[in-house]
């Protein structure tokens, strides 16, 4: 499948989704949406799309893809109701390599590394 195409159905999808519509019309959209890859033989790419459909879809409505990485189990979440807003999309990840500490990731680009293994390395 052309990289074209798949750009062309994520931004369709992304375009559909950003529209303030009910959980319940989402839920169809992207069943519709699945039975049509399938149809027009593209569901093989449906990750891809999807991916960019998410990219496409925070772009749209200015909303930030965030991910919390700590070395154990916490309340992240609700300490840093500071960085995001409603509409964000906060992944949290344990990552035990961190050792102690928190590293943000916003929109796969921006990082913010306050891990102990991050100091340890930066000493050494």
């Amino acid at each position: 499948m052309k990289q074209n195409n798949i750009k062309l159905y994520a931004l369709a999808l992304a375009d559909v989704i950003a529209k303030k519509i009910s959980l319940q019309e989402e839920k169809k959209v992207i069943y519709n949406f699945l039975k049509l890859l399938e149809k027009n033989g593209k569901l093989k790419n449906a990750k891809k799309i999807i991916s960019l459909t998410q990219k496409y879809y925070l772009e749209k409505t200015g909303n930030k893809s965030i991910i919390l990485q700590t070395a154990r189990k916490t309340i992240t979440k609700n300490l840093l109701k500071s960085l995001y807003k409603e509409g964000d999309i906060i992944e949290e990840k344990i990552n035990p390599a961190l050792i102690a500490g928190i590293k943000i990731i916003i929109n796969n680009e921006k990082q913010l590394d306050f891990s102990l293994k991050n100091k340890l390395d930066n000493i050494f």
